[in-house]
């Protein structure tokens, strides 16, 4: 029987998968890393004082990717992340320890996520569109691919038109040796995104209008989203003892899906009311999202402890969440974010396993690796 929760708590209906997000086979694993842990793998490999602690943990994972039992991927947020990271020392020690383990995978952005499970989410109630969006594989490589765009280094003529091969093909240097240049080019490329500008390269980039505060502040607006429902909840407490779910649902419709959906509903020639007619429906249906699910539910657990102080780090590691705990096998996140995951039952109904420290995730690894 359906729990009718009037908007308090996560309805009980099935998850919608969207079919064409495709997943990798398993093994491998793969295993999502917040970035204070790949802080600590960064310190244990750099020999910082700190670091020691961390060799058991980082001698296993390095075990598990190089059996094939384990791959650790990237995701837009930990891009968005290491970018406010000033010193350039510590991102080199970074980019050392990311390089390595993650061999930069990353896993597909959370925007094509959503509208990949919004598609799934109207065909189940609507049937198959006649021009279905393509397949897109959630495990991808490179920064690029992490933010939703093409990737890979292409040669395009003065129309626009792709004439890499054929540009290949009549270099001089030869096919081959042309390609292993632009995969070198490419290569590179993810290594400075991580490793980020010297202090004397980022003088110069700065005076050519370079400012790497641009993603920070997509991030501050967020944030005095969440600060401003703060405020309102306080003037209206009701709210946050009871359908406190209701109202991120709303607004997570509003501030993350509303362009997603206008375009689906637009495609389908129909409108929000004639496919969620009801209140009651359309809670069941967008609790069958995986990761909008996963949002709104750290959303609600956070906005209904008034003594919540909001950071920009609480909407990163949302977004990352959302984006990987519905879609890998581990997900290594800090303490506060997995016990409200794992309370609130996702982990268990999207079978994740949600921790919180390298050292778990060590005896879970040994665990595969002696399977």
């Amino acid at each position: 029987m359906r729990n009718l929760s009037d908007g308090i708590t996560r309805s009980d209906g099935p998850y919608v998968w969207p079919e064409k997000l495709v997943q990798s086979p398993r093994p491998p694993q793969l295993v999502y890393l917040d970035l204070n842990h790949w802080i600590s793998l960064a310190k244990c490999m750099s020999g910082h004082k700190d670091g020691g602690r961390y060799q058991d943990s980082l001698d296993i994972c390095i075990r598990a990717l190089e059996s094939g039992q384990a791959i650790f991927p990237l995701s837009d947020s930990t891009y968005v992340e290491v970018n406010k990271i000033r010193r350039h020392s510590q991102r080199k020690d970074l980019l050392q320890a990311i390089e390595m383990l993650s061999r930069f995978f990353v896993v597909t952005s959370r925007t094509i996520i959503y509208e990949l499970e919004i598609e799934a989410l109207f065909d189940s109630r609507m049937g198959t569109r006649t021009s279905p969006a393509g397949r897109v594989n959630y495990l991808d490589w490179g920064v690029a691919r992490a933010f939703g765009m093409v990737g890979g280094f292409r040669v395009y003529d003065e129309s626009d038109n792709d004439v890499t091969e054929e540009a290949a093909r009549t270099n001089p240097m030869g096919y081959e040796n042309f390609m292993t240049m632009l995969n070198e080019a490419e290569l590179k490329f993810n290594r400075v995104i991580l490793e980020g500008p010297t202090e004397a390269e980022e003088s110069e980039l700065r005076a050519l209008g370079w400012r790497p505060e641009g993603v920070t502040e997509i991030a501050s607006r967020r944030l005095e989203q969440e600060k401003e429902l703060v405020e309102k909840l306080n003037n209206e407490p009701r709210w946050r003892r009871g359908r406190t779910r209701d109202v991120i649902t709303v607004r997570e419709m509003e501030i993350e899906l509303a362009e997603s959906l206008a375009k689906e509903l637009l495609k389908r020639d129909t409108t929000f009311a004639a496919v969620f007619p009801t209140r009651n429906e359309a809670r069941f249906a967008f609790d069958a999202m995986p990761s909008f699910d996963v949002s709104v539910t750290m959303k609600t657990a956070y906005h209904r402890d008034s003594n919540h102080v909001w950071t920009q780090n609480d909407i990163h590691d949302i977004d990352a969440l959302a984006s990987t705990v519905p879609y890998c096998d581990f997900v290594v996140t800090d303490k506060a974010a997995a016990t409200h995951i794992n309370r609130a039952g996702i982990s268990d109904r999207v079978n994740t396993r949600v921790l919180h420290s390298l050292d778990e995730l060590s005896s879970h690894l040994e665990i595969v690796m002696n399977e």
